[in-house]
Parts: structure tokens; C-alpha cells; sequence
């Protein structure tokens, strides 16, 4: 067609559809009638709008309102497209009748089929020989006859659905019936699970996930063997009970532990606040000769986990959050370390629905919970925090120090109204209770006076003054010591800075320039003795020891300059700190003596034991050991060139013993394409914490992954426990094996992975 042509003819039928729009139905319909022979036609539905028609040849027969288009027929209207090498449509019922190479799209969603009749309004009809695919979770459906029954609604007959390729899937599930609804499920009578052509499982009814939002149902099992606990299985069931709550039914059967319930609730309410709320409980028939043979000792019947992560916003601006995390006995984590009730499924659920994990690891027999409230100022913080240790070893529970609650109100460096000074403020007062020993109250008030004074970007001084006064009204266990205790402490501090930054050419991969800069930094500290024998010793903030000293040290920084082009072609920079280094060290000019504080009660940190630690002195009744006149050195690394590297270490060594008093590193190097290694090695004088781990992964081919897991105790002399996985992962599905020993568990699982369908195996 000639381009004016054509312009003229596009001008005419955008002309003709705007008074389509205005006209009576029946009118727009004569009124928008084609010459036959031209190339393209329209009509208006009664709630879809206008669908545009094109094809080799149309024809029109005006009496009956019927189209009939051969040839690359394409048929349109929004985000609605149909093809065919044939059509007849009736333009006064919105109906098609569609042959040949059928092709139907509706948003991401479509279907194919060789004869299809379509009412175009309703969207509804039926297909023979047809093909269905639902964007939402990557599932074909096909069948030998499919109906649309609604607007979500389908069913179909002798077909089968899968995530792969359907020409060649390499699964699919097989049925005689099905019904759908793409707001829901997909029910299937008389299933089969293929892999390939070979028949594998049988079902006389299956449910399959098609709804991208929640919906109630039946998740995927999960099963396993261990000589503890014998063969287990669990089924999960999800009520999507509101928009704004859900919960999740666990139900555990144990050969040698018997029935194990479990209940997670979750809720997101504007006014009730967003969290996680789980619970297992479990009558434990296990025999006790068989518990202490895998050395558990029995040590009761009713077996239970409490946990909880819980925000929420309260009048006046006050943020609250809780954790809980109440356990029955001290073997409960150790004892059921898979499926639902496990640590690492908990932590990981926490992790990554609230972003608060589990405070304490399941080593530690003190399960800390925690109610927080605060409300922040421009430049203060009022909270109160009361913490609630459950003490699982219960010999020494009756000792264990709660904290219920403290009330504090801080005020941040705050400028002082017509005076070169700034202020700030920390106030706390505790109640500290437990069923035996010390209790009562404790008062502390600490305000403090800065005066920064700053010489060019040189050198930065800022002599500071504070005033620490503690009062305390103590219930002394067995003391004739008076109940009001009091303690003033004046403290000086000056610190001088100065920062020193250099930048370089720096041409590697989108970086231009780096800066180097040098952070020295000076501070000085003196705090006098104060005699402390009468006082409670609650926690650490009670032992303050005299401090006559200067910190002195050094941080250094990389930080990179990158240049990128944004969308539009323009230059834009970005930085990015590429390593951290510092290190420091403590010259006591005055040697401190001997602490003569009374340590016979136990303080609040005390508690915080672990399992490894219970056998272990951990020096709570022995006096401070005398300061050294040099502290040891301390040296902090941190580097993050990108996102395939990260390393950070932190280590401290004493030159007066010429020893290291403590590693912590934690490096990994991962490619993003299946290489992957991490290690972490921890070790610190004095306890029995010296091990490494070390995990990695390997892409041996494009589809088969090998991944290793290695935790050796330098200590105890063992590997403590490692791990050994095979992976084949090819397009909608995978296959897994691994192999797991810790101690003397051993534990073998297979794993199928479904795209689409999930994770289930049998360990």
C-alpha cells in the first residue's frame, strides 16, 4: 500500500472506532463495515474494547454480523491476541470459531489447540487437541480436551501436566481428569508420575499449586532414619486462614519417639504487628537404655520448643519487638536436629521472614528472651528491655539472674545552647531477680561534657568529661551489708585524630581512581580506683576497674572510584570501600592491681554457657588477673573487593607472652557460576574453641555440582563433623544425594527437585 494510502486508512478507522464508542451497539456494527477485500477490520465488544482484526483475506457478511478471515489471522485487543490460519467471528455475540495453528494469549498466560471455539467476551470456551501454560508457575497443561468454564476455571480430559519441555518432558504427571482454578489448585483423578516414558508412582487423587498467592493445602513431606530417633515422617498443612494470618500444621511420626505436633503461626496486621510464632510438643516414648546407649541420658517425658520473633508499632511512636525461645530440657536441640523442629529450620525462617535470627546458638543452655520497647527522639532514646533467661540446666536455675525489666533514657551528643559544648546522657535503672542469691535495684545515671575543637582537616581534639554515679537497693542473701550501696565515678578522656588520604590511578575493570586514607588516632583515658567490696555483682557494669591509659592506633582504608553509563549513555560515578585494616594497643601507664571484688555470686553474663563449656572452669571464683603495663595488640581486617571475595579477620596477640590470644577468620571466594569456597577458622586462649570449617563447591560439568563440608576440632583432635553432597540439576528437574556424619550419626539423604513442584527425598 502506498504510504499515503495508508495513512489516510489509519486516520479513517481510528475516525470510525471513536464513533463506534458512541453509537448503539447494533449501529456500530453496520456503521463499521470494511469494503471486503481490505486487509483489516474491527469491531467493539461490550467490555473488552476493540479488537482489531487482520488476516490475508477478510470478508463481512453484513446481515449477520459474522467475519471470516483465512490466512495469518491475528485478532487483538489490549494484552489479547489471537491467531489461527481460520476464523469466523460473530461480531453481534462475541464468539470465534478457530482452526489451524490455534494460538490464544491473555496477559503471560496462553493456549494452543487445533480447533477451538472462544466466546470472546466471557473468555471462555473449548479446545480440542490443546496445550495450556501458566506463567505464574511455569506449568503446561495438556490435553485431548480442554473447556474454560470461567474466568479462572478450566477442565480438562487425558492429558498430563509438567515445568518441562512438553514436547520431550523429562516429567510430567499424567491424569485422566483435572480441574483448575488459577486461584487455586489443579485436582487430578487417576495420576501417574512419569519420568521420561517409565511409570513411576501412582495416585488416585493430586493436588498441584497453580495460584502464585497462598492457598491452603498440603505441603511437600519430608522423611528420615537416624538411630536416635528411628524412621520419621512429616507432613506439613498450610491454612491460608486470613489475607493477613496463616498457619502451618506439623505432623511428625518417630519410630522410637512416638507422635510429634508442631503449630507455626505467622501474621502481618497493621494494628497486631508482623511476626512468627512456633511451637512442638512431644510425649517422648523413647526407651531410656536406647537414649543412653546414643549418651542422651532421659531426662523427661514432655518434650517441648517455644520460639517467636514479633514486631509491632504502639501508640505515641513506641516500636516493640519480642523473641522467644523456651525449650523443655537441655538435650532438645541436640536430640531433634532435622525437619520442622530443628534449629537450622527455625534460624533460617527467622532470618529471612523478620531479619532477627536466633540469639543464642543451640550449644548455649541459656535461652535468652527478650521484650524490647522504645520510642526515638531527634536526638534521644527512651526503651525498656527485660530479659528472661530459661535456664536448661536446672541445677543451677535457681541461680540464674533475670533482668525484669530496665527502663533507660539516653540522649545522643547534643549541642549546648550558646556554649562551644555537647552533652550526652546515659540513665538506666534494673530490676535483678532470682529465686537464690543477691537481688534488687540497681540506679545509674552518666552524663558526660564534650569539646571538639577541629584544626583545618589535620587534627581533630575532643577533651570530654563524665560522671558515672550508681545506687543500688540490694536483698542480700546471706550479708548484714547495708541494703543502699553507692558508687561515684569521675572519669577524662582526650582523643586527637587526624586523617591523611591520598588518591591514586586505579584502572581495573569500571574503577578509575583509589583513595587510600590513614586514620590515626590517640585517646587517653583515667578513671581512679574506687573502692567497690560492698557492691552486688549483678553484671560487668558493677566490676569497673580503674583505667589510667592510652589506646593509640591506626585504621587504614581503600576505597575505589568506578565509573558506569546509565541508560541514557551518561557517566556516573560510584565508591566502594575495597579493605579495612586497623590496629591498636593500650599503654597502662599506672599498673592496675589485683581486683579484690567479691565473685562468690554469680554474675548475669555467667550463665551464658554452652554445652562444650560445662565441664570447663570458667573462672567466675578466681580474682582478676593483674593488667599487664602493655595490653595486647589488636588487628582488625576486613576485605570486600567485590562480590566473589570477602574476607574478614580479627586476631589479638600479647607480646609480654609472645602468643596469640585469639583468631576469628571468616573468608569465602565465590564465583556466582557454581565454584564456591568458604573458611572459617576461631580460636580463643583459654577455652575450647579452636576449630576450623571449611565448605566448598565445584561445577564438575553444566549440570553436576560436588559440594563438601568440613568442621575439625584442633581441641578434641576430630573431624567433628562433615558432609559430602552430589548434585545433577538438568533444566526443570535435579536429582541430590548426600552423606553427613557428626559424631557417630551418620546420615544418608536423596533429594528430587521439581521445578515447580519443590524439594521431597528420604533421608
Amino acid at each position: 500500500m502506498h504510504p499515503r494510502a495508508a495513512a489516510a486508512f489509519a486516520l479513517t478507522l481510528w475516525a470510525l472506532s471513536l464513533c463506534v464508542t458512541i453509537l448503539a451497539a447494533d449501529e456500530a456494527l453496520s456503521r463499521s463495515l470494511m469494503s471486503n477485500g481490505l486487509n483489516q477490520q474491527s469491531f467493539v465488544s461490550e467490555t473488552k474494547g476493540t479488537w482489531q482484526i487482520s488476516a490475508q483475506q477478510v470478508s463481512y457478511d453484513k446481515k449477520n454480523h459474522v467475519y471470516e478471515a483465512q490466512g495469518d489471522v491475528q485478532i487483538s485487543s489490549g494484552d489479547r491476541s489471537i491467531e489461527a490460519d481460520w476464523a469466523r467471528l460473530d461480531a453481534q455475540h462475541h464468539t470465534a470459531d478457530l482452526k489451524g495453528s490455534v494460538f490464544l494469549k491473555y496477559g503471560g498466560d496462553w493456549l494452543k489447540g487445533e480447533h477451538v471455539i472462544w466466546d470472546l467476551e466471557k473468555e471462555t470456551g473449548n479446545v480440542d487437541g490443546g496445550l495450556l501454560y501458566f506463567a505464574g508457575n511455569h506449568f503446561y497443561v495438556q490435553g485431548k480436551h480442554i473447556a474454560k468454564t470461567g474466568p479462572t476455571d478450566y477442565e480438562l480430559k487425558d492429558g498430563f501436566i509438567t515445568t518441562c519441555d512438553p514436547q520431550n518432558p523429562d516429567w510430567k504427571v499424567r491424569y485422566k481428569e483435572m480441574t483448575v482454578n488459577t486461584d487455586g489448585f489443579a485436582w487430578a483423578k487417576h495420576t501417574s508420575f512419569y519420568a521420561r516414558s517409565i511409570p513411576l508412582l501412582y495416585a488416585p487423587l493430586v493436588a498441584l499449586p497453580v495460584d502464585k498467592d497462598r492457598q491452603s493445602g498440603f505441603l511437600l513431606p519430608w522423611a528420615g532414619s537416624s538411630s536416635l530417633n528411628g524412621l520419621q515422617f512429616e507432613l506439613p498443612y498450610y491454612w491460608a486462614m486470613r489475607q493477613d494470618m496463616d498457619m502451618t500444621f506439623y505432623g511428625r511420626y518417630m519410630q522410637e519417639r512416638g507422635w510429634m505436633s508442631g503449630l507455626e503461626y505467622r501474621i502481618d496486621h497493621p494494628i497486631w504487628g508482623e511476626g512468627i510464632w512456633f511451637g512442638n510438643y512431644l510425649r517422648d516414648q523413647a526407651s531410656k537404655d536406647h537414649l543412653a546407649d546414643l549418651n542422651y541420658p532421659f531426662i523427661k517425658s514432655d518434650r517441648y520448643w517455644i520460639r517467636a520473633r514479633h514486631s509491632i508499632e504502639l501508640p505515641y511512636g513506641i516500636e516493640g519487638k519480642l523473641d522467644l525461645d523456651i525449650a523443655s530440657d537441655k538435650n532438645y536441640l541436640k536430640e531433634f536436629k532435622n525437619g520442622s523442629t530443628s534449629y537450622d529450620f527455625t534460624d533460617d525462617l527467622f532470618r529471612k521472614s523478620t531479619g532477627r535470627g536466633i540469639l543464642n546458638d543451640e550449644t548455649i543452655q541459656a535461652r535468652e528472651n527478650t521484650l524490647y520497647l522504645n520510642r526515638r527522639g531527634d536526638s534521644t532514646l527512651l526503651f525498656m528491655d527485660a530479659i528472661y533467661w530459661d535456664q536448661l540446666d536446672r541445677s543451677i536455675d535457681q541461680f540464674t539472674l533475670q533482668r525484669l525489666p530496665e527502663l533507660s533514657f539516653n540522649v545522643i551528643p547534643d549541642w549546648i545552647d550558646g556554649l562551644p559544648l555537647y552533652y550526652s546522657l546515659e540513665t538506666s535503672g534494673v530490676n535483678y531477680w532470682r529465686r537464690e542469691g543477691d537481688k534488687g535495684y540497681r540506679l545509674d545515671l552518666y552524663p558526660r561534657v564534650n569539646y571538639p575543637l577541629h584544626w583545618n582537616n589535620y587534627l581533630d581534639v575532643e577533651p570530654s568529661v563524665g560522671l558515672r554515679s550508681t545506687s543500688y537497693r540490694v536483698d542480700w542473701e546471706e550479708d548484714s551489708r547495708d541494703a543502699w550501696q553507692q558508687r561515684t565515678l569521675p572519669d577524662v578522656k582526650l582523643a586527637m585524630t587526624s586523617r591523611l588520604n591520598r588518591v591514586y590511578p586505579f584502572k581495573v575493570w569500571n574503577y578509575v581512581a583509589m583513595q587510600h586514607g590513614i586514620r590515626p588516632e590517640i585517646v587517653y583515658e583515667y578513671q581512679p580506683d574506687v573502692k567497690q567490696g560492698d557492691l552486688p555483682q549483678f553484671d560487668r557494669l558493677d566490676d569497673i576497674e580503674e583505667r589510667h591509659g592510652i589506646t593509640y592506633g591506626l585504621s587504614n582504608f581503600l576505597i575505589a572510584k568506578g565509573v558506569q553509563s546509565d541508560g541514557q549513555g551518561n557517566q556516573v560515578a560510584s565508591y566502594r570501600e575495597l579493605a579495612r585494616l586497623q590496629i591498636f594497643q593500650t599503654l597502662n601507664i599506672r599498673e592496675a592491681r589485683t581486683s579484690d571484688s567479691d565473685f562468690s555470686n554469680p554474675k548475669f553474663d555467667d550463665f551464658l554457657v554452652s554445652d562444650e563449656d560445662e565441664d570447663e572452669d570458667d573462672g567466675s571464683d578466681r580474682p582478676a588477673l593483674e593488667k599487664k603495663r602493655f595490653s595486647p595488640v589488636n588487628l582488625l581486617l576486613d576485605v570486600f573487593p567485590g562480590r566473589y571475595l570477602t574476607v574478614t579477620y580479627d586476631t589479638q596477640f600479647s607480646p609480654d607472652e609472645g602468643a596469640i590470644n585469639r583468631h576469628d577468620l571468616y573468608a569465602t571466594l565465590d564465583s556466582g557460576t557454581g565454584y564456591y569456597v568458604r573458611a572459617g577458622y576461631q580460636f580463643f586462649k583459654d577455652t575450647v574453641v579452636d576449630e576450623m570449617i571449611i565448605e566448598a563447591g565445584v561445577k564438575v560439568l553444566s549440570s553436576i555440582f560436588l559440594t563438601t563440608y568440613h568442621d575439625y576440632s584442633f581441641d578434641k583432635d576430630e573431624l567433628f563433623k562433615q558432609g559430602y553432597g552430589l548434585k545433577y540439576q538438568h533444566g526443570c528437574w535435579g536429582v541430590g544425594l548426600t552423606y553427613q556424619r557428626e559424631g557417630e550419626d551418620n546420615r544418608l539423604a536423596f533429594s528430587i527437585d521439581l521445578l515447580g513442584l519443590g524439594q521431597f527425598g528420604a533421608r
